[in-house]
């Protein structure tokens, strides 16, 4: 039997990404790990040394073990990306939306909810589309009133506010291509931004095709 292990730093993320999987291949076993306190300490203090080590030291421990790694935050991300140099089955969950997105002419609109994940998201996808040659013209849709409701459970709150926020950036931008939930958290907002005339990529459903994918091919 293949397994994943996961790296999150949201509780929530564990039931979002076992219903995934169970909707996909119920066969692959899961294993989780949840550290919020690292995002509280990413925000506050950055990607430091310290932080760095603890996270790779996991993800390594991970590797050893499990068939794939999924580290789910993006914060975070460019950690499991270091580690993915030496350890090629830890994966960062949103370098496959970035792919995604960068199949796209126009500019893309990326909405946050946190801004420790600006910096991390806007790096990794201006890495994707140098990779295909193409400019990047990201427009950045701050959604950071929704956090706290995700925080609190208020599911219907963070969405509503996550899609008006992205429609009023979508009505500004001139030749928008794609959308992308730069957070994991925030792909359920993506039916609220159904009547959007461009597609709108959330993270988990694009790592799971790269993770079942890696499974496959072993």
């Amino acid at each position: 039997m293949k397994t994943v292990a996961f790296l999150h730093t949201a509780d929530a993320h564990i039931s979002t990404f076992d219903t995934l999987f169970e909707g996909a291949d119920p066969d692959v076993a899961r294993t989780h790990r949840a550290h919020p306190e690292w995002l509280s300490e990413a925000r506050e203090a950055g990607l430091t040394e310290d932080l760095r080590k603890r996270v790779a030291d996991i993800l390594i421990e991970q590797a050893s073990t499990a068939d794939a790694v999924l580290c789910t935050c993006s914060t975070i991300g460019p950690i499991a990306d270091d580690v993915s140099a030496t350890h090629k089955n830890v994966f960062r969950i949103d370098r496959p939306l970035m792919e995604k997105a960068a199949d796209h002419n126009g500019k893309i609109i990326v909405a946050i909810c946190v801004e420790s994940t600006l910096k991390p998201t806007i790096d990794l996808l201006s890495e994707v589309f140098a990779e295909k040659a193409k400019t990047l013209e990201p427009v950045i849709a701050r959604c950071n009133a929704a956090w706290p409701h995700f925080w609190s459970g208020e599911r219907e709150q963070f969405c509503q506010i996550i899609a008006a926020e992205v429609k009023r950036v979508y009505a500004d931008t001139d030749n928008p291509g794609c959308v992308v939930l730069a957070q994991a958290s925030m792909a359920v907002a993506a039916p609220f931004l159904s009547d959007l005339p461009i597609p709108v990529y959330g993270s988990p459903d694009a790592a799971l095709e790269t993770i079942l994918q890696s499974l496959n091919t072993e």
